[in-house]
């Protein structure tokens, strides 16, 4: 199988623990990552040490090409003022499949719930996170394969917002993807996120939708 474009990025364990929700701080002349400080241990992470607070549980690697159609909520005020403009929206790890989009619409439907509401609900998306006002959808250039890490996701809080992910309700549970190489993490180097979201993602495939419309709920 030919090697993935991130692989370098894909075996870096800093990008791993951001996957799986640690938080990390710029330190002096370095940058770490944070201890945690809440005393409740029913709300510290599993190993009580380090904040964490959403990313996913990384169960296996999955590989995405060409035919892999890709979707992601984002906020519509980061779109781009010159060039392609829904590039600054393709420089983020965080995506899903088609079918998890599907699952999303469907689950939406049927609870009566708008989507955003649902996806915030199922992806663990507080609102200080992202506005969730837009959904970019997008291929991966012909002949690129990106490794991902995939899982469902983790309880996330923010902006004293918490939104749950019930891990006992595995049946609920919506597999999400994380693609090293992507995003603003301090193990990048400046810019190397904006220059592989370019040469990845197929920028003339990239469309997007207004979640708050209503043919997409209920």
């Amino acid at each position: 199988m030919p090697t993935a474009a991130n692989e370098r990025w894909y075996a870096n364990s800093w990008l791993w623990m951001e996957a799986e929700g640690y938080q990390y701080d710029r330190g002096t002349g370095d940058w770490q990552v944070v201890a945690d400080p809440n005393p409740d241990p029913a709300r510290r992470n599993p190993r009580g040490v380090l904040a964490r607070t959403g990313g996913l549980i990384a169960r296996r690697r999955v590989n995405l090409a060409q035919d892999n159609v890709m979707f992601r909520f984002a906020a519509r005020r980061y779109l781009g003022a010159s060039g392609p403009p829904l590039l600054p929206l393709l420089n983020s790890p965080w995506w899903m499949e088609e079918d998890r989009m599907v699952l999303l619409l469907s689950r939406a439907r049927g609870a009566g719930v708008g989507l955003v509401e649902m996806a915030r609900r199922q992806l663990a998306l507080p609102t200080a996170w992202t506005d969730a006002d837009i959904i970019v959808r997008v291929n991966l250039r012909p002949g690129t394969l990106l490794a991902a890490l995939a899982g469902p996701g983790l309880t996330a809080e923010g902006g004293g917002e918490r939104r749950i992910i019930a891990q006992e309700a595995p049946h609920l549970l919506i597999d999400q993807l994380y693609i090293p190489g992507l995003g603003r993490h301090p193990a990048l180097a400046r810019g190397t996120g904006e220059a592989n979201a370019a040469a990845w993602f197929d920028a003339a495939s990239a469309t997007a939708f207004d979640p708050n419309h209503r043919g997409l709920n209920p």
